[in-house]
């Protein structure tokens, strides 16, 4: 069988590393053929040593914790990437819980040499009891308003798709191309994957549901998707890709919208009413048709609250990139 490198990092995430390498454990693919890199970006909390915690005493093949002062994602997965001896790169985040089956599985499906990454199904699971955190979860596994990617779509069947979430790859592969960028702190993801299609197909395994654990505030969550927008336009422009098409609706909507407000607000007052109406009506439907469980009304208000506030901070991200991206090529500058 397959041996596999586990790679995991993780930075203050005390309060979920323990479940998801518990998780990792618990595969059924043989703990003699895994191995466990755990790369923690000087956390200011006990990360490290809950992780070192859960992996002492199991019978992997190889397994450690690293500590990775530049803190950035991209760099932890290269530390993790340069530790392994694996065959297969399996990356795993501290939020997230694989099922038990998904080692094994996603190794078969990487022994077609025409599939260069695989990865699951991202589900996204409230961990705390809020009404904040529930209604978040539930916005993001609407598959009406998640962005469109095939990862997040429950209804979607397995096969080729633009990015995997996580995913699975070849050592040797991700060493030729360079491993994660460390241009890119987020967006990392469909960026590797762009480079990986040099190697073969993205493919996408549908009845491997992975669970998530999103931010259980509407601050952070905005804070999150601000981030997300900002690193796609930096993206787009580094690489020369274009924004897809969903991409541009969202980016090109907020101001179609303010415009359509501020037409109503001079020509037709009293219809705005109407029309806010109107848009809480749309946004309860996108809410009722998406969404895959029953939830209250303080739920659904809420579900769409998130709705909202994962779309604005990704366009103001993408807008604040743009803007501050033009005004340092024009200086000569770079941001971070």
């Amino acid at each position: 069988m397959t041996i596999v490198t586990v790679v995991v990092p993780a930075r203050n995430e005390e309060n979920s590393i323990e479940d998801a390498l518990r998780a990792v454990l618990q595969q059924d693919h043989p703990q003699q053929l895994m191995e466990v890199v755990v790369v923690d970006g000087c956390s200011d909390d006990d990360t490290a040593d809950r992780a070192k915690r859960i992996l002492d005493g199991s019978q992997l093949r190889r397994w450690t914790v690293l500590s990775n002062p530049e803190r950035r994602t991209p760099s932890n997965l290269n530390r993790g990437l340069l530790w392994a001896e694996g065959d297969l790169i399996v990356r795993v985040d501290a939020r997230s819980i694989i099922p038990r089956d998904y080692v094994r599985r996603l190794s078969q499906v990487m022994h077609d040499p025409n599939i260069a990454v695989a990865g699951g199904r991202q589900v996204a699971v409230a961990r705390r009891s809020s009404l904040a955190a529930r209604s978040i979860a539930r916005a993001l596994n609407n598959t009406h308003a998640n962005g469109g990617s095939r990862y997040r779509n429950p209804k979607a069947a397995s096969g080729p798709c633009d990015t995997a979430y996580l995913g699975v790859f070849r050592r040797d592969q991700l060493n030729e191309i360079g491993g994660w960028s460390d241009e890119f702190a987020s967006n990392q993801d469909f960026e590797i994957c762009r480079r990986m299609r040099s190697h073969g197909s993205i493919w996408y395994e549908a009845d491997l549901p992975v669970r998530y654990e999103p931010r259980a505030t509407y601050a952070l969550l905005l804070a999150q998707y601000r981030r997300f927008g900002r690193w796609k336009a930096i993206y787009w422009g580094q690489t020369g890709d274009r924004p897809r098409p969903r991409q541009v609706v969202l980016l090109a909507g907020p101001g179609g919208l303010a415009l359509a407000v501020a037409g109503l607000a001079i020509v037709r007052p009293r219809s705005l009413v109407a029309a806010a109406t109107a848009g809480l009506v749309a946004l309860l439907t996108i809410d009722e048709v998406g969404a895959n469980s029953k939830a209250s009304v303080a739920e659904r208000l809420g579900s769409i609250s998130a709705m909202t506030v994962i779309g604005a901070g990704w366009w103001s991200g993408a807008l604040q990139e743009f803007i501050g991206g033009s005004s340092r090529r024009r200086s000569g500058t770079r941001g971070r």
